[in-house]
């Protein structure tokens, strides 16, 4: 009886442990340059957030479409606060100016 109640007591364990899932969302750091959606793995059905984590230079960010029309642009001053950005399709391009980084979350 001690070693069912033992075995019992162990998978109840082990069982509550695998049903914890941690999520983490990942942070994209990036720096002037220009970007597509599909290098950098963006989900068309999510929205992401920017955020200008440099400490000293302003960043600003464009968002075009596959046809080259701006959809969104962003000036973030240094430090700035989280951004919502439109829900970036496959085939559109991000453009960052400035010195300073961005993170994309």
């Amino acid at each position: 009886m001690k070693k069912f109640t033992s075995v019992l007591l162990i998978s109840l364990f082990l069982s509550f442990n695998m049903l914890i899932v941690t999520s983490v969302a990942e942070t994209k750091v990036l720096k002037e340059g220009f970007y597509k959606a599909t290098e950098l793995n963006f989900s068309p059905d999510r929205v992401y957030a920017i955020q200008n984590i440099s400490q000293n230079n302003a960043i600003f960010m464009l968002i075009f479409d596959g046809n080259q029309n701006l959809q969104q642009s962003i000036r973030l001053k240094p430090q700035s606060q989280k951004f919502s950005l439109i829900p970036i399709g496959p085939n559109y391009r991000l453009v960052i100016a400035g010195n300073g980084e961005v993170s994309i979350s």
